[in-house]
């Protein structure tokens, strides 16, 4: 007899993803129970409606405890937990269906795809499912998770782990941009609670880094991570000795308050190496630090110890290990180019590509140097086996672009990228298309393109500032952008403004950049140095 699956999941005012996310389940569940938080729309009513359980229980502040409420109503052998933001895929609920018929198996990883607000599709693995136990339950008021408990039951029954490879689509990133923003601020608002009541729980301080990290918010971040290492000091650092996730918070620290250029930024991971020597995140981290430095050797065998931690911890744990090997083989990647070596780059890259073929950073690795070392045929070559592996990918499809505008071919990058920015062109790809644009010399329709990209993607308004300087047109831009950030993308406008090859636009823009001297004091060397 096929083992029965219980869907769990704990819902409030869901009602617009609710339709979306049955169709896409249809097929998947023999039970679903829904823990409803205090919906005052039609949530409660469509989930019913299909045949679930509703259980009705008061929203406490705390995800953990509405996670284990509906454990503890879920009566089939397995319980899969999932949002009504999330959408499955038939391949994911026949591969799903055929792990728990195994009885080796006693919980699996998934491959989330997270939809990021910032364009690129993120893929985590994370642990969704496993054999119905009472001793199992959720930690933590937000971030919640059962890791330690399901990793326990596994131990005790002698069972294994597996993973679901069809990956589950995770729109919360991207829903309209006050429903995201909502999102982040509760988020936030609930960790920062939990902290006020508890400032020693610093698993929450991790979250709260995570949470400034997906959502590119580097004020947050260190803020965060400075106030974390003062409670740290003050208490003393064997208060996250005994935490598996200790050396992950402590990279994420030295993240947020150091440049990776930054002696002081490796000299505090040197501080925490004798306790975290062993954290694969830790590893990748300092590696990242002595890259940087110059310090070759010292990051290559942090980049290889943390691939040796991998390998040897096995699959037995309810863990994701894919993430640190992906930047593990990347920073090999950056070690061997800075070394004049690409095609040993190119082979780390593809080992990265290997376990996450729509990793961001690999795709555009593999993808520029296939194009360098092996020409365009072999570039094409490739593309044809990505597709065949991934049909729909616009991240591949932003790599090919990036790679094609390195190489000055700049209508075959405007080709790749509006592939990547979609229809109407959106995101960061929406904003490296109307850069490719201006580049082939399609200046008027880069002007349209930035000023309508403005509104969600303000490095955009580098490119209107520009336009405006060519045109003699005053500007009042307000930008929400870092100084950094700001000087970045303005370097990146004026590569393909002189990449464009109009003297004329050029030589209007270089006329007036004393306009914006004080906020961009290197503009005028910065232009002449790149049109000499």
């Amino acid at each position: 007899m096929s083992a029965r699956l219980s869907v769990a999941m704990i819902v409030r005012d869901e009602a617009k993803m609710v339709p979306g996310f049955l169709e896409a389940a249809r097929g998947l569940w023999d039970e679903l129970v829904v823990v409803d938080t205090g919906s005052t729309d039609d949530t409660a009513a469509l989930f019913e409606a299909a045949g679930a359980t509703i259980v009705r229980c008061p929203w406490s502040r705390d995800f953990a405890a509405a996670r284990n409420v509906s454990l503890a109503h879920a009566t089939g052998d397995w319980v899969l937990v999932l949002d009504a933001d999330e959408r499955v895929s038939p391949d994911f609920i026949a591969q799903c269906r055929g792990a728990i018929s195994s009885p080796a198996v006693g919980a699996l990883l998934v491959r989330m795809s997270h939809q990021l607000p910032y364009g690129h599709r993120r893929d985590a693995w994370v642990l969704r499912a496993w054999k119905r136990d009472p001793a199992i339950h959720y930690r933590h008021a937000i971030r919640e998770d059962a890791s330690d408990d399901v990793n326990a039951m596994l131990a005790t029954r002698g069972l294994c782990l597996a993973r679901v490879e069809a990956p589950v689509m995770h729109l919360g990133y991207v829903r309209d941009r006050g429903a995201a923003n909502d999102k982040k601020a509760r988020d936030a608002a609930l960790l920062r609670e939990r902290l006020g009541a508890v400032p020693g729980d610093f698993y929450c301080w991790l979250k709260l880094l995570e949470l400034a990290r997906a959502w590119q918010d580097e004020v947050l971040w260190r803020e965060t991570a400075r106030t974390a290492t003062d409670l740290i000091e003050l208490q003393g650092r064997g208060v996250i000795a005994g935490e598996a996730w200790g050396g992950e918070l402590v990279a994420m620290i030295a993240e947020g308050l150091f440049a990776p250029e930054s002696a002081a930024g490796l000299a505090f991971l040197e501080g925490w190496a004798e306790r975290w020597g062993a954290s694969p995140l830790f590893l990748i981290r300092r590696g990242f630090f002595r890259e940087h430095q110059r310090l070759w050797d010292g990051a290559r065998a942090d980049y290889l110890g943390a691939l040796a931690i991998r390998s040897e911890s096995g699959t037995g744990a309810a863990t994701d290990q894919s993430g640190w090997g992906v930047a593990a083989q990347l920073g090999l990647a950056r070690l061997a180019l800075a070394q004049h070596d690409a095609p040993v780059a190119l082979a780390h890259a593809r080992a990265a590509l290997a376990s996450t073929p729509r990793d961001p950073e690999a795709l555009m690795a593999v993808a520029s140097l296939t194009r360098y070392l092996e020409g365009p045929r072999a570039l094409e070559a490739w593309i044809g086996s990505h597709e065949a592996i991934e049909p729909n990918c616009p991240e591949r499809d932003w790599a090919i672009g990036e790679a094609l505008l390195a190489v000055k071919d700049h209508k075959g990058a405007v080709a790749a990228f509006r592939r990547a920015a979609g229809v109407p062109p959106g995101g960061p790809a929406g904003l490296r298309l109307a850069q490719s644009l201006l580049a082939s010399g399609q200046v008027e329709a880069s002007e349209r393109l930035a000023r309508a990209l403005l509104p969600s993607q303000p490095e955009a308004g580098l490119g209107v500032l520009l336009f405006d300087l060519a045109a003699g047109r005053d500007t009042s831009l307000e930008l929400e952008l870092t100084p950094e950030t700001a000087h970045a993308s303005l370097k990146q406008w004026v590569d393909v403004l002189v990449a464009c090859r109009q003297p004329a636009l050029l030589r209007r823009v270089r006329s007036r950049v004393a306009a914006v001297g004080t906020i961009f004091p290197w503009l005028p060397d910065y232009l002449l140095e790149k049109s000499a």
